[in-house]
């Protein structure tokens, strides 16, 4: 089995993903296809039913009607 030497800290190891994030930036970008309305907004990921429509390849497949605000809940 590997084991490192010594403990990595946490800003050491979460200096190293954010490196590899804003290298990796473009590439994870063009990787995620997004759907878009109208005026250009990005409104949710492509594989999914339209927020707006309600519709997934041209089919009507969930009900859209006008959203509610979510209710305080005490617990």
């Amino acid at each position: 089995m590997f084991s490192p030497k010594q403990k990595i800290s946490h800003v050491r190891s979460r200096r190293r993903t954010t490196a590899w994030i804003q290298a990796n930036a473009k590439r994870l970008k063009d990787s995620v296809s997004l759907q878009y309305d109208a005026s250009g907004k990005a409104i949710g990921l492509s594989h999914m039913a339209s927020p707006i429509t309600g519709e997934y390849k041209g089919r009507k497949v969930i009900k859209v009607g006008k959203t509610s605000k979510a209710k305080k809940v005490r617990a």
